[in-house]
């Protein structure tokens, strides 16, 4: 079957190709009635009509189309910030398409220079780290951009970040007054991202450095043998000092990959090994409901940045200038 063009539209709905193009592209208001607008509907309907998008973006100088761009959909915190963009944007008319770096730098160079130079209206960003040269570096050309859940030392685009130092030092109070003795820290590479430099320094800003123990993740390549054996070894020797342990993911991911290994060893039978990190579903506190975590709210991170980008791309935000909006973390 013949692919049904706009002049098919028009011909089917008594009216002329100006008018089907105004309706598409959403200017028929004030310029077309709405008898005309009901019959070009459902000459669109019943010829099962296909838009040109190529063409509409000539037209329009637009393709109503966002970029999304992750650090890592492994992460539930990059699916729910997703969700939250796409239902924003579109009630507004733009659909979001969500491109992975899969932590990878040279993914994510290409895919901000393929984005910045192709047919994309705009783009919500999370980095996988926090460099403003390397990150300025990748684009192409100018695109209207919000930054996540990374805080970077420019000014030049919105950024949407968490409280990532206060919920830190709150976490780590809380738990020194609980009587833990020392702090395993699981995290990805912590000098990468301001995210986790900012929750790293939030725990050195109370705990004593002796008190404070690292095992760092490769997101690409970490093996889980070796991880699994690095924290059974720290936790064992936790054991044998009659030391009480607090394990503090700055990661859901982390938590949800070694928890069964601590339940199997048994080594969350007793009050001498505590856990908190940074959640972002309610996946970590059903599985472990005496947990008191850290609650992130990935998907208003997304809503909100959603908003700040339509405020652009409509012309009513002109700043040059942008300070960063804070989405809390809750304790």
């Amino acid at each position: 079957m013949k692919k049904a063009t706009i002049r098919n539209v028009a011909e089917l709905a008594h009216v002329s190709v100006a008018s089907v193009s105004r309706y598409l592209n959403n200017k028929a208001k004030g310029r077309l009635s709405e008898e005309k607008a009901k019959a070009i509907e459902q000459a669109i309907k019943d010829l099962n009509y296909i838009p040109n998008l190529a063409a509409r973006q000539m037209a329009t100088n637009q393709s109503k189309t966002i970029a999304v761009v992750v650090s890592n959909i492994d992460d539930y915190f990059s699916t729910e910030l997703f969700k939250g963009a796409s239902n924003i944007l579109r009630v507004k008319g733009y659909e979001a398409f969500l491109l992975d770096t899969n932590a990878e730098q040279q993914r994510e160079r290409e895919l901000i220079k393929t984005v910045s130079s192709s047919f994309f209206d705009g783009l919500l960003f999370q980095p996988l780290g926090s460099n403003i040269k390397t990150i300025q570096s990748e684009f192409i050309h100018n695109i209207p951009t919000v930054i996540l859940d990374r805080r970077l030392a420019t000014k030049r685009w919105p950024q949407v970040i968490s409280n990532n130092v206060t919920a830190s030092k709150d976490a780590t109070k809380y738990f020194l007054k609980q009587g833990c003795d020392d702090i395993l820290i699981l995290s990805s590479e912590v000098k990468i991202a301001s995210t986790r430099r900012d929750r790293y320094s939030g725990v050195c800003a109370i705990a004593n450095p002796d008190q404070i123990h690292l095992i760092e993740l490769d997101e690409e390549s970490y093996n889980y043998v070796t991880i699994k054996n690095k924290i059974e070894s720290f936790l064992l020797k936790q054991k044998v000092r009659n030391k009480k342990t607090l394990i503090f993911s700055f990661k859901e991911r982390w938590l949800l990959a070694f928890l069964p290994m601590l339940f199997a060893d048994g080594f969350l039978n007793s009050d001498q090994v505590l856990i908190t990190g940074f959640s972002d579903t309610k996946l970590v506190q059903t599985i472990l409901p005496e947990a008191r975590l850290i609650s992130q709210n990935p998907y208003l991170m997304g809503a909100s940045a959603a908003e700040i980008l339509l405020k652009s791309l409509s012309g009513e935000d002109n700043s040059k200038n942008y300070e960063p909006l804070i989405v809390p973390a809750k304790f």
